[in-house]
């Protein structure tokens, strides 16, 4: 599973924090620490169908919700792309996006 792969390279040491990562998690108080725990502990939400990117959704230490979107695209290295806090009038309990929920119920 891709998962396990991006842990291994993670706890190998082999990933790269973007700057626009940096600047965003910093925005909504997200730390690098949150941000290796939300992957090592937590699952992927969505995978992006036109590259090797994904989704990983998880908790911050004091139990914010976030997420974090990874390029694994190298296949050895982990680049962290962008992390957020997800906002609730976009998600549904922070793991599905609302237009997709509309959609899967035939409502869009």
């Amino acid at each position: 599973m891709e998962i396990d792969a991006i842990r291994t390279s993670i706890s190998k040491g082999n990933f790269f924090v973007t700057d626009h990562a940096l600047t965003e998690g910093f925005k909504d108080g997200i730390s690098v620490a949150d941000i290796l725990h939300v992957i090592q502990t937590r699952k992927i939400i969505d995978q992006y169908p036109d590259r090797k990117w994904y989704l990983i959704y998880g908790h911050s230490a004091d139990t914010t919700p976030v997420h974090v979107v990874v390029d694994f695209s190298a296949g050895r290295s982990v680049d962290i792309v962008t992390t957020y806090v997800p906002q609730q009038d976009q998600w549904i309990k922070s793991q599905i996006r609302k237009k997709e929920s509309a959609r899967q119920q035939g409502l869009s």
